[in-house]
């Protein structure tokens, strides 16, 4: 897991928000942190998500009246949202309530800026977004690996990786790249000198590229490359309205570019090609019956259960 620490004196003399900012070394990045306007959200959802979900154990909330929390010792960052769709062709897996739920699995209480800077608070360090020229170079950053939990009907924690939510189209097969921290941009209105983060017009966790994305998977994926096209895993995800727990947890491992990387553009050692033969991943803890065509071959992570640690965040409760 990357080194990261926060002596005790910093944490003293300076509010998260501070040290996120000494993190970013960025002075742009001011424009992050400022709350300008309200989500445009249906209030009877958040209701319920507040309603459904406790405060993860152990964790430090990032906004007073949000829904985005960091454990540091974990670099972990735990966002609440809902299931906004279930049966849709996906840009996005996430996204903020109010921009682009029509192609997102999942909706969240908080703008991309907030995970952003929380991200940076447990350690992460943004790369680049997905450049397309002079030549196709994909997404870089720390690799995050993104948990859902959410409660069964018996008030149980289940869990996944997110991207067994994912679907290749046309196959009976989950998505298996990893995301990595790309960091989005920051634009500045000419006339008026606003900074306004672009991530927050809904690129929060993206499958397909874009430029502007706070998380994006690092290979080629757009409509132009039929072999990377994704839509929602439905008999996979509960129904929708579900309230959903994401933890993006930070990890030390590169991100998984798989078998397909030759045919995307995207270089891959011989080192690598040999250990994504070897990968068999099986089932998360929440996939008991979901896939007729097992997977040959992918990410190990991928198939292995949730972890208690993770879990955790998403205390049980009755019915």
């Amino acid at each position: 897991m990357p080194n990261f620490q926060l002596t005790s004196d910093t944490i003293r003399i300076l509010p998260i928000m501070a040290a996120v900012w000494v993190l970013a070394a960025l002075s742009s990045f001011s424009a992050i942190f400022a709350q300008d306007d309200e989500l445009s959200e249906k209030p009877d959802i958040k209701t319920i998500v507040e309603k459904a979900l406790l405060d993860p154990p152990d964790c430090k909330k990032m906004l007073a009246d949000g829904r985005v929390w960091i454990h540091r010792d974990e670099q972990a960052v735990l966002v609440d949202g809902y299931v906004c769709q279930r049966n849709a062709p996906l840009e996005m897996f996430a996204c903020p309530t109010g921009t682009k739920e029509h192609e997102s699995i999942v909706a969240v209480f908080a703008r991309s800026r907030f995970v952003h800077a929380a991200l940076l608070a447990v350690g992460g360090v943004p790369g680049k977004p997905v450049a397309f020229e002079p030549k196709f170079t994909p997404a870089s950053g720390t690799t995050v690996r993104i948990y859902v939990l959410w409660h069964d009907e018996d008030g149980n924690t289940q869990g996944t990786l997110a991207q067994n939510w994912v679907r290749q189209t046309g196959k009976n097969k989950a998505m298996e790249w990893d995301w990595v921290f790309a960091g989005s941009k920051i634009y500045k209105d000419p006339d008026t000198g606003k900074e306004n983060y672009l991530g927050d017009g809904g690129e929060l966790v993206c499958v397909a590229n874009f430029m502007t994305s706070t998380l994006d998977v690092a290979v080629k994926s757009d409509a132009a490359n039929s072999g990377l096209v994704f839509d929602a895993f439905t008999e996979r995800i509960p129904k929708r309205e579900t309230p959903v727990r994401l933890a993006f947890v930070l990890s030390d491992e590169s991100p998984y570019a798989g078998a397909e990387s030759e045919a995307t553009g995207v270089s891959e050692t011989e080192e690598s090609k040999v250990d994504s033969e070897k990968r068999k991943p099986g089932k998360s803890n929440s996939d008991k019956s979901d896939s007729n065509e097992p997977d040959a071959r992918g990410p190990k992570h991928l198939g292995d259960p949730v972890p208690e640690r993770i879990l955790k965040f998403l205390p049980g409760r009755k019915p």
